[in-house]
């Protein structure tokens, strides 16, 4: 497997280590973001290049090999697989890594081994996984009653990241295109997750769109579309009325964490001829009831806190 560098005579980012990249972008497959990474777009950024740490580089492109080599790695087999990194560099690496905890060296083989440190990183990822669990058997009460697709959005970089879909049972239903990107000021579950933000994060998400309208109900300009947040914060659910793909509508809330910032939103999404008003308001209702205990029980949100 070709190994990833950073090319310190250029100052250029050619690849970062796929470790590295997956923490980056955990749902890369399904981000613009990533790919715009991957073409080499962003890496464009002077200011991100100025603050650029070699050594932390060389540190994940050791790191690296222990994917390749899961039972462990001796210190010449670090020298022999990076062969660009100088060996008091990788000595002083093993050496920090271990002083931490990242790594341990067994006495009895002399391989380095992960440390449990790793573990520890890795249950914070799991958290992403924990939100689906949690929330797929009422996913699919929603489902089960309404018969429309049941979705589970979050919003990373301003980017939409489906977690979760669940196709409804109509034989006349929205199709989830997972290769189609839905903008966020378009969508119920990106105005349920903007509504819910601080205001400077908020500010932030917003600064990177291009608000375009995409069909004659699309929701613009920006300053509109703030004023909308408004009124969905005080709803306390977000509506798409054919805003993002005409002859759909979508009905979405958010989950929260303890201090009242969101998670995630969950939708349900179907065509117009279904998604009436009235039964909009009646699935808005359920999606509220769910998201609060999901929030309550999960996340400790109290609204009373939080407001």
């Amino acid at each position: 497997m070709e190994t990833n560098r950073f090319s310190e005579k250029t100052g250029e980012w050619l690849l970062l280590p796929n470790c590295l990249i997956e923490s980056l972008f955990p749902d890369r497959h399904n981000t613009p973001a990533y790919k715009k990474f991957n073409r080499g777009i962003m890496v464009q950024n002077d200011t991100l290049k100025k603050n650029l740490v070699p050594m932390i580089l060389k540190t994940f492109q050791l790191l690296e090999t222990f994917r390749e080599s899961p039972e462990g790695v001796n210190y010449s087999d670090l020298i022999q697989r990076n062969p660009d990194i100088p060996r008091i560099s990788i000595y002083r690496i093993l050496c920090s890594l271990e002083y931490l905890g990242y790594i341990r060296k067994d006495e009895h083989s002399n391989r380095y081994e992960l440390g449990a440190k790793f573990i520890e990183l890795g249950r914070i990822t799991e958290k992403r996984q924990d939100i689906i669990r949690f929330s797929l058997p009422e996913m699919e009460k929603l489902r089960d009653k309404y018969g429309e697709n049941v979705n589970l959005i979050k919003i990373d970089r301003g980017e939409f990241v489906t977690l979760k879909t669940l196709e409804g049972t109509h034989p006349l239903r929205v199709t989830h295109l997972t290769d189609r990107r839905e903008a966020v000021y378009s969508s119920a579950s990106g105005k349920a997750i903007l509504a819910l933000m601080d205001e400077e994060e908020r500010h932030n998400v917003l600064a990177d769109l291009s608000f375009k309208k995409l069909t004659p109900k699309t929701v613009v300009p920006k300053e509109r579309f703030i004023e909308e947040l408004g009124h969905v914060r005080k709803a306390g659910y977000g509506i798409d009325d054919e805003e993002n793909l005409i002859g759909v509508r979508c009905v979405a809330a958010a989950i929260r964490r303890d201090c009242g910032s969101p998670v995630a939103a969950m939708s349900v999404t179907g065509p117009v001829s279904r998604m009436t008003p009235d039964r909009i308001h009646t699935i808005a209702e359920d999606l509220m009831q769910i998201t609060a205990a999901l929030s309550s029980h999960f996340y400790g949100f109290k609204p009373a806190a939080a407001e």
